[in-house]
């Protein structure tokens, strides 16, 4: 007697299905149902988690006020770790501060199916409020801290080749090691990258400034600068050493450095050793969320020392005010903030003799 095998064809549950599955309130016939549609095929499994994924990256400031939304993430994975002894999902964390478009439930399902079929991969960016620093993990466990107003955008699934992302703002790197996939960060639409296959490093890469820089704190990195005409150029990176590319000039110097300085940030802390004033009001500016108006330019002479920790802006005025003689006006923003972040601005003058 002959045993036929039969193949049953499970349908895509529905949005509102997985959205119930994802936050734990699916029912038991619904669970059964969802589990045996992960079984039935490989890249079912990877929708779900995609899927998962975004879903509670777009109610992330939900999560500031409340943590129901990651525990209940947390069980999901429990559940598919259980199922699936896929370790590296242990590693999947989502930043509290980021911030991604809104997109409908089923839609997303449907892209992320047509993009598995056609091979293309989709694209997260997330991104640090104003004001907030925060950190979080990527895919392949590579830890990236993320400065005030920065953004960091990256493919999931990676290249084959490569693990690329790309930043606009500050952020340190703590890179995962991998000699067969090594990892790129882009800046000013590829024109200037770093390449490492496992290292430590912060990078500076603003979009309103002229230049790029990267401080290499561990390992070794190659930046990589293509010029107008294309042409690309590289430069090796040691320890301590820290190069910033002049984006308009096309020039690039690297000099020895103390990285606790350009790496303090991620501690919420803000360290100065004889730096031009007006570096440090660009630092003040995106860790503070503000805007700096000079009106006696001899203040773009002065140099400033100083170490702050968990201080308000204008404890760190009053300092600037006593160590430079420079006095200071803060004017708060008083329009409606809903339609975007509104700066504060600092109007600096010379003080006058008394």
């Amino acid at each position: 007697m002959e045993t036929k095998n039969k193949h049953i064809d499970l349908q895509e549950p529905e949005g509102m299905t997985f959205l119930r599955y994802i936050k734990g309130t699916a029912s038991n016939e619904e669970k059964t149902y969802i589990e045996s549609w992960l079984e039935a095929d490989e890249d079912n499994e990877r929708i779900l988690l995609q899927t998962a994924r975004i879903y509670y990256a777009n109610n992330a400031m939900e999560r500031i006020a409340s943590r129901n939304s990651l525990v209940a993430y947390e069980k999901l994975e429990q559940r598919l770790v259980k199922r699936t002894c896929l370790y590296w999902l242990k590693k999947l964390s989502v930043v509290a501060a980021c911030i991604i478009a809104i997109i409908g439930l089923s839609s997303l399902i449907s892209y992320i199916r047509v993009g598995s079929s056609v091979g293309a991969p989709q694209y997260i960016t997330l991104e640090a409020n104003a004001g907030i620093r925060t950190h979080f993990n990527l895919p392949d466990g590579t830890v990236v801290y993320l400065n005030s107003g920065s953004s960091l955008s990256y493919p999931v699934p990676y290249d084959s080749k490569e693990r690329k992302v790309c930043l606009s703002g500050e952020a340190y790197f703590k890179v995962t090691h991998n000699e067969k996939q090594p990892f790129i960060v882009s800046a000013f639409g590829n024109r200037y990258n770093v390449r490492v296959l496992g290292t430590e490093f912060n990078m500076q890469a603003y979009e309103s400034e002229d230049q790029i820089s990267t401080t290499l704190v561990k390992g070794s990195v190659n930046v990589e600068v293509k010029n107008k005409i294309g042409k690309t150029y590289k430069w090796e990176l040691k320890p301590s050493e820290k190069a910033v590319y002049n984006v308009d000039e096309g020039k690039i110097s690297i000099a020895k450095v103390n990285t606790i300085y350009e790496t303090a940030w991620m501690e919420g802390k803000l360290m100065f050793k004889n730096m031009p004033l007006p570096q440090v009001l660009k630092r003040l500016s995106y860790f503070y969320n503000v805007k700096f108006e000079i009106q006696d330019p001899v203040i773009n002479s002065y140099y400033f020392n100083g170490i702050f920790e968990n201080k308000q802006l204008s404890q760190v005025l009053d300092y600037l005010k006593i160590s430079s003689r420079i006095d200071y006006e803060i004017k708060y923003a008083m329009t409606d903030d809903s339609q975007g972040s509104q700066s504060t601005m600092v109007i600096l003058r010379k003080k006058k003799n008394e």
